[in-house]
Formats: C-alpha cells, sequence, structure tokens
C-alpha cells in the first residue's frame, strides 16, 4: 500500500480572496539559456535587422492578445498589452542592442537578452513593491521576443481540468492565455499584489497567493492542493481533516459573497445615517473597472510613480493627458484624486540624478524633489493634470508634505503653471481642487495650519506609522515595531481629523490602515469622511459601515484612549470586532 504523502503548508502573501481546492498544474514560462556568440563586423546589419523584425512580429501579436484580452476580460485590463507594445519601439533599448552588436560583435539573441535583463535588475533593486513587480512585464517581453529570433512559438497552456495554477512568478501573457473557466486559482513563489497577473486575478475574482519563495522546491505537478488567497497559504496533499475544514471554509465565503454582492449599489451608510465617502487606492488605469464593478464612490490615491519608472525615458506631458484623460472619463464622473509623483527615497528614474543621501527615506523625496531636482518634471505633470482635469472630476494631492511653505510653494507653481496654458491657448480646467498627504509627524500636528492652505487632507498611515514609531517598515528585524496600533498613531489621526474640521476640510484616508477592518468603526467614531482602500476591501468595510452607528463608534473611540499599550489595544480591537460581528467576516 503507497504511503500517502505528507501535508505541507506553505506560507505566503494574500493577493486575491477566495479559498479553492484542487490539482496543481506547474507553468514554467522560460526559455532557454542563451549563449553569447560572436559574429564578424559585416554581420552587425543583418543581425539588427533579425532584432527589428523580431520586435515587429512581437509587436503584431501584442496587438492580437490585446483584441482577445480586451474581449474576454475588458479594454483596462488588456491596457498592459499597448504598453508592452510601446516598450518594443523604446528607441533606448533599441540603440543599447544595436551597441551591443556593433561594438562587442554579439547576436542578436544575446544583446537583446542581456539587455533586458538589465532592466529586469533594475526593477528588482527597488525597494518599492510595486516596482520590483514590473520586472515580470519585461520578462514576458524577453520571452516573447526571443521565441522570434530563435525560430521558436510559445506554445499555448492547455488545461485538462480546473486547476491550481503555480509558477516561479506568472507574466501578464500567461494569465491571458489560460483557459477562465479552467483556473481554479494562482500561486507564485514570486510576484506581488501590485503585478499584473495577480491585478487580472482580483478583477476576475480568482484566487492567488504570491511570494511562497520556496514553493517550487516542493510542488510537484498534479498534487492535490488547497489554496487559501484570504490567508495568503497553499496546502499540499492536505489530510482529509484539512480539507473538511477548508471546504466548509469555502462555503463560507461564497455565502459571503453572495451578501457582499448585494451591497454594491448600496450608499456607505452608518445605521444613523451618516454617509461616508468609500473610495479605492490604484495604481493602474485597468483598476478603474474594479472600482466601478466594487461600487466605490471613486478613486481617493491613483499613484502615478509608474509613469517615471517604468520606461527608459521621461514621460510627455502629452502621453501624461492621455493617461490621466483616459483614467478619469473610465471613472464615469466619480471624483479621482491623482497624487503627484512620489519619487525619491529608494525610487528613483533613471533621468534624475541627485547627490547620494545617507538615509534618502528623510531625505529628498515627495514634494521635496519638485524643489531640488525635478521642478520640471512636476511643473509637466501639473500641466497635463489641469489639461485633463477637463475630463472628470480631477483632484490633485501631494506627498510628504511637512510645512505650510511647501503647499504655498506649490501653488505658486500651479498659478505659474495656469498662466502659461493660457498664454499657449491650451484648454484646461481652472479650478482643481488641491489636497495634502498627511504622513510624517510635523505635518499632523500642524493640520489646522495646512488645511487653511488646502481643500482636504488625506492621512497616509503608512509612512505616518513609520515616521511616528521613528521604524524603517522595510527593517526584517524591525517589523515587530512597525505598529499601527500603537497609541500614538490614534492620537495623531484624530488630531489630524478634528483640526482639519475646525477649518472645514475634510479627510480622507489612504494607507493600509483605512482598508483594516478592526479600526474601521475607530475611524468612523473619530469623524474620519472618506476611506480609500484597495478595490478587494471595498465590500468589506462597507459592510461594517452600514452596521454601526457613529455614536457606538465614537464610544469606542473614548475607550480606545483609555489604554496605554499596544497589547491592550490590540485585543480591544479584536474582542470588540468578534463582540460585534464575527472574526469569519475577515476571511
Amino acid at each position: 500500500m503507497a504511503k500517502a504523502a505528507k501535508e505541507i503548508r506553505l506560507q505566503g502573501v494574500a493577493a486575491s480572496p477566495g479559498v479553492v481546492i484542487g490539482p496543481v498544474r506547474i507553468l514554467t514560462g522560460e526559455v532557454a539559456m542563451i549563449s553569447r556568440r560572436t559574429i564578424e563586423a559585416d554581420q552587425a546589419a543583418a543581425e539588427m535587422e533579425r532584432l527589428m523584425q523580431a520586435l515587429n512580429q512581437s509587436s503584431e501579436e501584442l496587438e492580437i492578445i490585446y483584441q482577445q484580452t480586451s474581449a474576454a476580460y475588458s479594454p483596462d485590463a488588456a491596457q498592459i498589452f499597448r504598453v508592452h507594445q510601446a516598450m518594443l519601439s523604446d528607441p533606448m533599448v533599441i540603440d543599447e542592442c544595436r551597441d551591443m552588436i556593433q561594438k562587442e560583435r554579439v547576436g542578436a539573441e544575446y544583446a537583446f537578452s542581456e539587455v533586458m535583463d538589465r532592466y529586469i535588475e533594475k526593477l528588482s533593486a527597488l525597494g518599492d513593491e510595486m516596482f520590483r513587480a514590473r520586472h515580470a512585464d519585461v520578462r514576458d517581453l524577453k520571452r516573447r521576443v526571443l521565441h522570434h529570433l530563435l525560430g521558436s512559438e510559445i506554445a499555448p497552456i492547455v488545461l485538462e481540468e480546473p486547476s491550481i495554477i503555480f509558477a516561479r512568478e506568472l507574466t501578464p501573457s500567461d494569465t491571458v492565455h489560460l483557459e477562465r473557466g479552467k483556473v481554479l486559482g494562482f500561486a507564485m513563489d514570486f510576484g506581488a499584489r501590485t503585478s499584473h497577473a495577480t491585478i487580472l486575478a482580483r478583477s476576475i475574482n480568482v484566487p492567488a497567493v504570491v511570494g511562497l519563495k520556496e514553493g517550487a522546491a516542493s510542488i510537484k505537478d498534479g498534487d492535490w492542493a488547497i489554496l487559501d488567497g484570504s490567508e495568503g497559504v497553499l496546502i499540499l496533499n492536505p489530510t482529509p481533516v484539512t480539507e473538511a475544514f477548508y471546504r466548509k471554509r469555502r462555503e463560507k465565503y461564497l455565502d459571503r459573497l453572495q451578501r457582499l454582492e448585494k451591497l454594491k449599489d448600496l450608499p456607505a451608510r452608518t445605521l444613523d445615517g451618516k454617509n461616508i465617502e468609500l473610495a479605492c487606492n490604484i495604481e493602474f488605469i485597468e483598476e478603474a473597472e474594479s472600482v466601478i464593478a466594487m461600487g466605490g464612490d471613486g478613486v481617493g490615491l491613483f499613484r502615478t510613480e509608474y509613469l517615471f519608472l517604468s520606461g527608459a525615458e521621461l514621460p510627455t506631458e502629452e502621453r501624461q493627458v492621455e493617461e490621466y484623460t483616459r483614467l478619469a472619463k473610465a471613472m464615469k464622473g466619480k471624483p479621482l484624486i491623482i497624487r503627484t509623483f512620489d519619487l525619491g527615497g529608494d525610487k528613483l528614474p533613471p533621468f534624475i540624478t541627485l547627490p547620494p543621501e545617507q538615509n534618502p527615506f528623510l531625505g529628498v523625496r515627495g514634494v521635496r524633489l519638485y524643489f531640488n531636482g525635478a521642478s520640471s518634471l512636476f511643473r509637466t505633470q501639473l500641466r497635463a493634470i489641469y489639461r485633463a482635469g477637463l475630463h472628470g472630476d480631477i483632484r490633485i494631492m501631494l506627498p510628504m508634505i511637512t510645512s505650510v511653505e511647501e503647499i504655498i510653494q506649490c501653488r505658486r507653481i500651479i498659478a505659474e503653471i495656469q498662466e502659461e496654458l493660457r498664454r499657449e491657448k491650451l484648454p484646461f480646467a481652472e479650478q482643481l481642487p488641491l489636497g495634502a498627504m498627511i504622513e510624517v509627524p510635523a505635518a499632523a500636528v500642524v493640520a489646522d495650519l495646512i488645511a487653511k492652505e488646502c481643500d482636504f487632507l488625506s492621512i497616509g498611515t503608512n509612512d505616518l506609522v513609520q515616521y511616528t514609531v521613528a521604524v524603517d517598515r522595510g527593517n526584517p528585524h524591525l517589523l515587530y515595531l512597525y505598529q499601527p496600533y500603537h497609541p500614538a498613531v490614534f492620537r495623531l489621526i484624530a488630531g489630524v481629523i478634528q483640526k482639519a474640521h475646525e477649518q472645514g476640510v475634510w479627510v480622507g484616508m489612504c494607507g493600509e490602515m483605512a482598508g483594516d477592518p478592526l479600526v474601521t468603526m475607530i475611524l468612523i467614531g473619530m469623524g474620519l469622511d472618506e476611506f480609500s482602500v484597495s478595490p478587494g476591501s471595498l465590500p468589506y468595510i462597507k459592510e461594517i459601515i452600514r452596521n454601526v452607528s457613529v455614536e457606538e463608534c465614537e464610544e469606542m473611540v473614548a475607550q480606545l484612549f483609555e489604554l496605554a499599550s499596544i497589547d491592550k489595544i490590540q485585543r480591544f480591537l479584536n474582542d470588540s470586532f468578534r463582540r460585534k460581528f464575527s472574526m469569519e467576516m475577515l476571511i
């Protein structure tokens, strides 16, 4: 009698919620190693021609994939393949390949592979998850072009039965080439919540887990498995007891989805009638559809850094106008808060050079960069936003504000670029609300003074927590000190809301804390006007809002302010949630 396989539990990062059970199918998606092939000097032109032909063939393929993805998913979801097409025609990439072929006398395959690997390495080195996630896109392009250069074909992916798909890292092409009806879920060793594969997974409600790290060493094709995208786990060869537990968990999850679906078109209104804005944080235009589908009231944070970090060249004003206009139209009149680029720290595009800093996270980043090395970039972005402002309810938000003077200086620049646009007779929106992100303690303390110069404030809790407790949130040795439930954090947040309201200015929150169900009642009790969360978190937060009163939330805040330690606050939040709702609501 064969011995039963041992149950293995792999912990990763929750990327798309839901529980599924089924066989695992492994996708490799790799290309062969490209060896260095030396050519004669008179062969360089022919090699370059081969490369250009492969780029053109790849672009034609991407056009077909774009059309297919538009039909199967949505035009916004397919937009990534338009970006891939643009990357194929990037003159910097082509010039780098030409240089290698001519100067180093190497074959086209080797030159293109090397240039792509350099971009992958640069993206991987960036500390921000979003930009590390982009190297899957470059890998996808590399594989496609090399297949043409090598004369091979990308084999279609055929699934014989509904399966959990495992890959070291899924590319956008892998994801859309899979037959939707047979994909139970996605699991990856690498990847990120912000990779296009996981964005697509969330858009079609398929569970996903990323960051398994060593899954490939444990998983065999055909393994029976449980994937829980809410807990971020993949369980191989589950025992009957484990499988029974997760089958019940899946039933509860599906029941919950049905309940949440009924809330989609209902307002985020408390039991005693207070309406609260419930918006979404997004990073890519293709996510706009999810905001509308989930019943979001708008976009509370649109990060624009990808425009500056995903290409080798500066994004032109016209390209930015096009991007912001497309998003504004996709929002169908709902508010869209565009955060001006938050670069610096660990995120700097190749076309910005700064002197070395001992501590870049306390250095030239966010709004500080606008006055120290990126003034023209800032002005170009503002011009684009004001021009796109004619096509929707666009608002502007400034990152990393520390003082009133920074707001005043930005307003002066805005006045100048408005005058430029008038002189150039370019149509633009005359009035766009201007807001500030409150994400450093100094700004929180003087929130009343900043509010006098702004139309709204939005609390960025990720950085606010980091700077309040003086801990780098990316430092794995100090994660235990990065505590959103620190009493100081709650006091700062309450103070910001109170001071802004005294000046008649509304306050939103676009940090991770806004999507934490355990603190939803606390934030309502403090008077927060707008929650901006990931599209997937939106129905969960709405369900809580619709089942509480402002009065009971205010009582909860009063009790919380009596607690002095993080541990006591953690227990208080857990106990309160369990009494009011059920911990199963956190599935």
